[in-house]
């Protein structure tokens, strides 16, 4: 990787209280030294070799000692690394509006101004409206999930909002109430082992080779399980190129999971291709689900899928006789609205009707380290708890220690005011504006705060809108152990840094340094004392002493243990993995996964569907991109400079579109223009487009957001919700698509004014 230029900025360097692997004098006098850093560009855990010149980063390279990545780096690593620490639009300073919101007018203050003011704010809200009255927001939970609900809970205030309700957070959910429960020394959620030799890999609405979850880096991994020629099996509208030869694609119709994956379980029960020994000993409900899946047979499920039944029938089959056999599960199941929770639990189901579960080469539970992780739950009174946005309808988010409100229910709360208005709102690593469902109505919501405080790298849409704008550390300026989505490797998970602080640049303070800083300020010094006694507590369970874990080459390695269930069971209420859940039951929804149709489709909505004859997915991953992350980082946004809306062929040659042409994508709710690629490895009657877009070389405060963002024609509808999580439906929206004119040239981005 070649060097970038690294413009001078204020700050130093760090690292001289790390230990690099070599470091050696250059001809001029330069001092150069090599540095091992986990990379962060995203979920990630790519262990990367790190070169400083003088305290300047010059290269990244991949680590060939890595046991995750062997080196292997995605291109969000390496040069796009250095451009992203360095990079011009980098927020050094606090900030604090001075004119109207949006308007681009700040003064640089101090951190001190900036926390005394926030936290006067925040406790004024407080002592006039409640602590309910104020709301927290993270993103993606790249180590700042545990600290802030910490936080939110010493305030007082239930209402945390987080983009998991839609993504991760289901799985997690779902897990929870059919198997893992109460077992903390279990990790979340149950991932494929692709370092196990599985004979057969299901991929069902996920992109794993182009993005990363559960701390599982799927690039790698991920290939090096298909060199041994397993059995690909794609259950998806779409299937990238990333996905590989698939040996069966079942093409669904978009909203229809629930329904194919009981079909699956009719062939897999009724064929008697289960494994009996783990139903009759680990399993409760299964009499209850024979007769569920009854109710479907393959030629009811080909109809409400779009599939042939008997390709259903054959690649039931081979996930259930070809063991060990994993299920690549993701977004897909995600984000279907109103069944979301129904269709990923049915997943999780097969893992265990097959004998897939907790077994090497199947989908497996990693284990959970012993670490303080501190949210302190017990500190957050139940009648605050209670008043938790969406808590009383989306039973799901109650449960801890993931414990949310409903995102879209606090942005009704913020701008109606109802059941109670939301005043103020902390948002930490997380561009609202951008990452969930109606951009127009969260804008204006936004508009409408007595406080709007944002902690971010950039100046995004969303920080364009907030009273104070605060400078955040990222990938290789960040140091705290990462207690959040562990890497998991081979028969190992690994207990690692966040990053390595290499370099200290103006006045960037990580998620941890903001939160523990501003919890000190509001009163609550004795749960948030200095880093270091922080970090030292986090960590005590587990027996490690942060010095030591910084200087691990790859982190403390903690080895899997398969198939724990036989010596401690399952933590559900029944002890076992639950085909019928008990929970489920007890929070008044149905215990058995069932297929109901989205609230529009051509089956719930058929005059909708004549005007808008084809279906929309959201969410198409970008593996140069992370989410609304480094659209401004000049090497990643040259391998895709605008976001594509992608169609079958067919379909648009039948619409008078070719190649390269830009379209509308309309929706009863909004159009978006996009430029249409086309290829036919996607449903005929399926439009896909990517999530999380913006301008940034547009002017503020929306930097474009209404031209290329998804969410301008998503549903934010509570009422069209998940009914057990809440999750919104970014899949399955009917849309129609017509030719448009060429985008017009962008107007050049003027220069924000600064007092």
């Amino acid at each position: 990787m070649s060097a970038v230029a690294t413009p001078a900025r204020e700050g130093k360097s760090p690292a001289s209280d790390l230990k690099p692997i070599s470091e050696q004098r250059l001809p001029g006098g330069e001092l150069k030294q090599e540095f091992r850093a986990v990379c962060r560009m995203c979920h990630g855990g790519c262990g990367t070799i790190v070169e400083m010149v003088d305290g300047v980063i010059t290269k990244v390279t991949g680590d060939p000692d890595n046991p995750i990545n062997f080196g292997a780096l995605c291109s969000k690593a390496g040069v796009a690394s250095i451009e992203n620490v360095y990079h011009p639009d980098r927020l050094d300073y606090p900030l604090m509006r001075t004119g109207e919101r949006g308007e681009g007018t700040w003064t640089r203050i101090s951190w001190d101004e900036a926390l005394d003011t926030i936290a006067k704010k925040l406790n004024a809200v407080k002592a006039e409206h409640g602590a309910e009255a104020v709301a927290f927001a993270r993103g993606t939970g790249i180590n700042n999930t545990h600290i802030i609900s910490r936080l939110a809970n010493l305030f007082g205030t239930p209402n945390v909002t987080a983009i998991a309700y839609f993504c991760y957070g289901p799985r997690v959910a779902v897990s929870k109430v059919t198997a893992n429960g109460t077992h903390k020394m279990w990790d979340t959620t149950p991932v494929p082992d692709f370092f196990s030799n599985p004979k057969c890999i299901v991929q069902w609405g996920s992109q794993k080779r182009t993005s990363n979850d559960h701390g599982l880096i799927g690039h790698g991994p991920m290939k090096q399980a298909f060199e041994n020629n397993p059995m690909n099996i794609v259950v998806d509208p779409r299937k990238p190129k990333a996905a590989g030869h698939a040996d069966i694609w079942l093409p669904l119709r978009p909203g229809t999971d629930a329904a194919m994956a009981l079909g699956w379980m009719n062939v897999i029960i009724n064929e008697g291709l289960y494994d009996k020994e783990f139903v009759e000993k680990y399993c409760h409900g299964f009499e209850e689900l024979k007769a569920r899946v009854a109710e479907y047979p393959l030629e009811r499920v080909a109809e409400i899928t779009w599939c042939d039944a008997e390709m259903i029938a054959k690649a039931a089959r081979a996930y259930a006789t070809m063991r060990p056999a994993c299920l690549v599960w993701g977004n897909g199941t995600d984000q279907l609205g109103n069944n979301t929770f129904q269709a990923t639990r049915a997943l999780m189901m097969l893992m265990g009707l097959s004998g897939n579960l907790d077994v090497p080469g199947g989908n497996v539970f990693y284990p959970a380290p012993k670490l303080n992780y501190g949210e302190l739950w017990d500190k957050l009174l139940p009648e605050q708890a209670a008043k938790r946005l969406g808590g009383d309808k989306f039973k799901a988010l109650n449960m801890t220690p993931y414990a949310y409100a409903h995102p879209p229910s606090v942005y009704r709360a913020m701008k109606f005011g109802e059941p109670y208005k939301v005043r103020a709102y902390v948002v930490t690593g997380n561009n609202v504006v951008t990452c969930f469902p109606n951009t127009k109505l969260i804008t204006e919501a936004l508009k409408g705060l007595d406080l709007l405080v944002v902690h971010d790298t950039y100046m995004t849409p969303t920080a364009e809108l907030a009273d104070i704008v605060l400078p955040a550390a990222s990938n290789l300026e960040r140091d705290e152990p990462r207690l959040h989505l562990l890497t998991k490797g081979p028969k190992s998970l690994y207990l690692d840094t966040s990053s390595q602080k290499l370099v200290s640049l103006g006045e960037r303070r990580s998620d941890w340094e903001w939160i523990i800083a501003l919890g000190q300020k509001l009163g609550f010094k004795e749960y948030f004392p200095s880093m270091e006694e922080f970090v030292e507590d986090a960590l005590r369970p587990s027996g490690a002493k942060w010095e030591q874990l910084r200087q691990m080459d790859h982190g403390m390695e903690i080895p899997v243990e398969y198939r724990k269930y036989e010596k401690v069971g399952f933590g559900t209420p029944t002890g076992k993995f639950e085909l019928y859940s008990t929970m489920m039951k007890e929070w008044g929804y149905d215990p058995l996964p069932e297929h109901v149709e989205p609230p529009e489709s051509p089956v719930s909505t058929p005059e909708r569907w004549k005007e808008y004859p084809l279906i929309l997915n959201t969410g198409a991953k970008q593996p140069m991109y992370w989410h609304s992350q480094y659209r401004q980082v000049k090497s990643l946004r040259s391998l895709n400079t605008e976001p594509l809306c992608e169609m079958h062929t067919d379909t648009a040659k039948s619409l008078g579109i070719t190649q390269g042409d830009y379209a509308w994508v309309d929706t009863v709710r909004g159009r978006l223009r996009m430029k249409v690629t086309t290829n036919t490895q996607v449903h005929p009657k399926v439009v896909t487009i990517p999530h999380g877009w913006w301008l940034p070389e547009r002017p503020g405060p929306d930097h474009g957001v209404f031209e290329v963002c998804s969410n301008v024609v998503v549903d934010d509808d509570p009422a069209n919700c998940d009914v057990v999580l809440g999750s919104s439906p970014l899949k399955g929206l009917l849309c129609k698509v017509y030719v448009a004119d060429a985008a017009k040239k962008p107007a050049p981005k003027p220069a924000a004014s600064a007092a």
